[in-house]
């Protein structure tokens, strides 16, 4: 992994950003402590999950996540008046 600060990142941002597009991956510092890695999109997650399956500390998961997630429910009636409704049956 190439590392440079951020002042050679900001001289330099178009050719880096085509490096990473070829799959290198760029440690950016900040007085020599880093500070970001830029990798290509997906990349750092993917290898990363892909170690932790291949160790067997995480399981993949059996269906794929939906698309959309479910809309609440709708009960009817207002969240004020069910709780209205609760509290005057508990009297």
């Amino acid at each position: 992994m190439r590392e440079m600060g951020v002042r050679e990142l900001k001289q330099s941002l178009s050719a880096t950003l085509r490096a990473v597009a070829r799959g290198e991956q760029v440690r950016v510092t900040v007085r020599g402590r880093p500070l970001a890695d830029i990798v290509p999109a997906g990349a750092a997650v993917d290898d990363g999950l892909r170690e932790l399956v291949a160790s067997g500390q995480v399981t993949p998961p059996a269906r794929a996540r939906p698309k959309h997630p479910p809309q609440p429910a709708s009960a009817g009636t207002s969240a004020a008046a069910l709780v209205r409704s609760e509290r005057d049956a508990e009297r």
